[in-house]
């Protein structure tokens, strides 16, 4: 649990820094006591950014509707060089444009 806290904690740390200039916010508590070992992120496009991560970066989230992105790390795992990569590539979506050939309807989960 400490690193899963130590994780989550770095996420919104990058969250904030990183991603927050390219339009994301905190969709997740930021006390670790009222969050499991996943963080949310909130985006007005976050459905396109969330289909650009999986099918053009080797991320694979879960998206929320309206808007959030959802990120699990396992504390086993995951390092935290993982984390941030993850993140990095979250922001190339953004500054390439890469998620805006994706079109806003969603897919069908059959």
């Amino acid at each position: 649990r400490a690193k899963s806290i130590l994780m989550t904690d770095y996420a919104s740390f990058l969250t904030d820094n990183w991603l927050a200039p390219l339009g994301f916010s905190l969709g997740s508590p930021r006390d670790s006591a009222k969050r499991g070992s996943h963080i949310s992120i909130r985006h007005a496009d976050g459905y396109r950014i969330n289909r650009a991560m999986i099918e053009e970066m080797n991320v694979i989230p879960d998206f929320r509707e309206p808007d959030n992105i959802r990120l699990g790390f396992a504390p086993l795992y995951t390092s935290f060089k993982e984390i941030r990569e993850g993140f990095d590539r979250i922001k190339r979506v953004i500054e390439e444009k890469r998620y805006e050939k994706y079109p806003i309807q969603q897919l069908v989960v059959t």
